[in-house]
């Protein structure tokens, strides 16, 4: 007789599936005092391509390739509000023309027994469960701009081994990477024992999730996460912990000392976080029908970092640098870690609503978020819309304001003052305040 379904593999007649997207995004940012013809316009476009291979139900491979370019020059006097840099600077796009490719995934995935599933090559993995911060994301380089459509970075090569427990719905996870994604890395890059390791275990008790993970490697401070989420009558519940391995923060060496001076005896230092350096994220939603067909979500979020700024006064040099000694060049740009918006203060908050299909728009969703730097008293509230036409095209437009505290995250100033001498006066990366944000977009998928 022939063997039982699933004992052996089962050929696919089309193996092949090839798909992907275009995204064409056109940003205008007004500032302070500037007429609407001055007001900064971007254009940072992408096209994706796949490949989904799949022979068997037990072997798949997968690839996804990025092209980016953005299509407008921007004069870097004019700027872009620093809340929006994130999303032009994770798809390459500094505010000049130019295009960029990159490899975003590239991974085989097949079984052993039918019991272990490995996935090796660059892929996604994000551990967590906050929806604006997510301090345990320690798989991927750079945090996730919290109000993008959608993760726009690139995914971490690794290799990775699940085991799934179904009988209790529990799953762990070893991995081992291929590049280390930790701000610093280790200082055995290239030998095998520089490759760092990890894993995470997920279990279900009753209507508690729970997730545990580490990341380890040698010559670079290990991370460790706890992350859980709960069901409490109407309210779903969720928090995450993080320690260890918090990026580098640049501190203010002398008070007295200038900005631009020789290297070590300039007024700022980059110096290491050590320590435990806890990260906390908690929030909740809550959903409520107003109609047998319709339902609103509302929810709040809260993050915390030991490791953050408390003062803004340093924010203008982690955006730009200083002008570098000795040369003709105005300005010396900092790294582009050095500034992340979202990621600057000490203490975070968040809250949302969403509306998805209300009434009989079946493919509209509304969501309104408002994220806040409590450290510095500064805030950005946002208004997204979204709407499938014609089977294949979604359009989206957003609206964005920007409020609070003056020189703060969210209302940057950062024009430079005349420095006399041998360095003229010279503007910012951002020269006025921001104050509204708006764009729109084009996204069909395949």
């Amino acid at each position: 007789p022939p063997p039982p379904q699933g004992v052996i593999s089962k050929e696919r007649e089309d193996p092949l599936k090839i798909g992907g997207q275009v995204y064409l995004r056109l940003q205008a940012f007004s500032q302070e005092g500037a007429a609407p013809a001055d007001w900064t316009t971007v254009s940072p476009n992408l096209v994706d391509l796949f490949l989904d291979v799949r022979p068997n139900d037990r072997v798949r491979a997968f690839a996804l390739a990025r092209t980016a370019y953005n299509a407008i020059a921007v004069d870097p006097t004019r700027g872009i509000p620093p809340a929006d840099v994130p999303y032009a600077r994770a798809l390459g796009l500094e505010p000049l023309p130019t295009t960029v490719t990159s490899l975003d995934q590239l991974w085989v995935n097949f079984d052993v027994a039918r019991t272990v599933f490995v996935t090796a090559g660059r892929q996604h993995v994000k551990w967590g469960v906050g929806r604006f911060w997510n301090p345990t994301d320690f798989l991927h380089r750079a945090p996730r701009d919290p109000l993008d459509p959608f993760d726009v970075r690139v995914g971490t090569a690794m290799v990775k081994a699940h085991l799934p427990w179904e009988a209790r719905g529990w799953n762990a996870y070893a991995l081992a990477l291929l590049e280390d994604p930790r701000y610093g890395g280790g200082d055995r890059a290239g030998a095998l024992d520089g490759i760092p390791v990890g894993g995470r275990v997920e279990a279900v008790l009753g209507t508690v999730e729970l997730g545990l993970d580490a990341l380890a490697g040698r010559g670079a401070p290990p991370r460790y996460g706890l992350d859980v989420s709960a069901g409490v009558w109407d309210l779903d519940l969720y928090g995450e912990a993080a320690i260890g391995g918090a990026r580098p923060r640049w501190r203010v060496r002398d008070p007295g000392a200038q900005v631009v001076a020789l290297p070590g005896a300039g007024r700022y230092a980059l110096e290491e976080v050590t320590g435990a350096s806890p990260r906390v994220t908690l929030g909740g939603s809550w959903s409520a029908k107003y109609s047998d067909e319709d339902a609103v979500t509302v929810g709040a979020e809260w993050f915390w970092q030991q490791s953050g700024y408390d003062d803004p006064a340093e924010y203008g040099f982690l955006a730009l640098g200083a002008p570098a000694l000795g040369t003709s060049t105005p300005l010396f740009r900092q790294d582009a870690s050095a500034f992340t918006s979202f990621q600057l203060g000490r203490q975070y908050a968040g809250a949302f609503v969403l509306l998805p299909s209300p009434g009989s728009w079946n493919d509209t969703t509304f969501t309104l978020s408002v994220l806040g730097n409590l450290s510095d008293r500064s805030f950005i509230g946002r208004l997204d819309h979204s709407v499938l036409v014609l089977t294949y095209l979604r359009v989206e437009t957003f609206a964005a304001v920007h409020f609070g505290h003056s020189g703060g995250e969210f209302r940057l100033d950062l024009a430079l003052p005349d420095l006399g001498g041998a360095f003229p006066s010279t503007g910012g990366y951002v020269t006025r305040k921001p104050l509204l944000d708006l764009g729109i977009a084009l996204r069909v998928s395949l």
